[in-house]
């Protein structure tokens, strides 16, 4: 194991100090998780999945899909901050959140989920919208602009690296969740982001932490599928592929200390994507951005597709 990946594993989990108490909730955020919201379900191949949305039906949409055994609330700090211009829509992929779960997950059926989910959340009734996707679903969303891509406005890479085929990782996560815990207290006290990395946004994880536990006899367990990264079909595509294949225009964001998408895969990335790829890195900010600065996130966000970049 390299010197890095020790220094991660050495990080504590970021509520642990708080022993499962709240945080004070700055105002802003409160004010972001009292905005009004509407939330669905659509089926899918015969699985539930689960959706939220803000702002009024019949503005331009942006759909927003989360990463690896996360769920919708991580973009509750965001998507309220959109809404001057748009309507937003969040999903549980399958397997995650308060979605169903499957025997076998893929991620050409999550870009069904995903489109399913902008449908019926109305994103498509003011034309085109655009999708944007953190990490793991960003290779969702990298997987919608090539199959469905004439149909979005535009696909946003938020920190989901994109490495040489030589380089590409086969090997999945660590089998997580399934214990049962007596109170709500010690998991949250536990909550990790993966892969781990400091945040000051404490009532930002506090938020999320809560919304990813659900209640089962005898307490309370993580609400994602403990078998997901077993169950799951996943083919990395080359990158030369994914840049000649997708049907819409691309552009990515990573945090500027991110540890995965490092220095050396963003200048791999620059260099594979045509020069007008908007690339952007949010700074002070590590892989998890979107929880790191979620409001400069949210403003890089709307001015990038107020800029006509969509439309070259």
């Amino acid at each position: 194991m390299s010197k890095a990946s020790e220094a991660l594993r050495e990080i504590r989990p970021p509520l642990e100090d708080l022993n499962g108490q709240k945080p004070e909730y700055p105002e802003w955020l409160t004010k972001m998780l009292a905005t009004g919201t509407e939330s669905g379900r659509v089926e899918v191949d015969g699985v539930d999945i689960v959706w939220k949305a803000w702002g009024e039906r019949g503005k331009p949409g942006i759909m927003l899909v989360h990463g690896g055994v996360a769920h919708k609330q991580w973009w509750d700090a965001i998507a309220p901050a959109l809404l001057e211009n748009r309507r937003v829509a969040a999903i549980d992929l399958s397997g995650m959140g308060d979605s169903g779960h499957r025997e076998v997950y893929r991620v050409p059926q999550y870009a069904d989920e995903v489109k399913a989910v902008a449908e019926a959340a109305g994103l498509f009734e003011a034309g085109k919208p655009f999708q944007a996707g953190h990490s793991f679903g960003g290779f969702v969303t990298m997987m919608s602009a090539m199959t469905y891509g004439d149909e979005l406005a535009g696909a946003i890479i938020l920190d989901s690296p994109v490495r040489p085929q030589k380089e590409q990782r086969s090997s999945s996560p660590p089998r997580r969740g399934g214990k049962v815990y007596e109170d709500m207290e010690t998991p949250i006290a536990r909550f990790r982001l993966l892969p781990p990395q400091p945040c000051d946004q404490l009532a930002v994880i506090d938020h999320i932490a809560r919304n990813s536990l659900k209640a089962v006899d005898g307490g309370y367990s993580w609400k994602f599928d403990v078998n997901l990264w077993a169950k799951m079909e996943f083919q990395r595509r080359d990158p030369e592929v994914l840049r000649d294949t997708t049907k819409c225009p691309l552009a990515f964001f990573r945090g500027a200390n991110s540890s995965l998408v490092t220095e050396e895969i963003w200048a791999f990335m620059k260099e594979t994507f045509q020069a007008d790829t908007p690339m952007v890195s949010i700074p002070d900010a590590g892989h998890h951005l979107i929880l790191d600065e979620p409001l400069a996130v949210a403003a890089a966000l709307e001015t990038l597709m107020q800029s006509g970049w969509s439309q070259r």
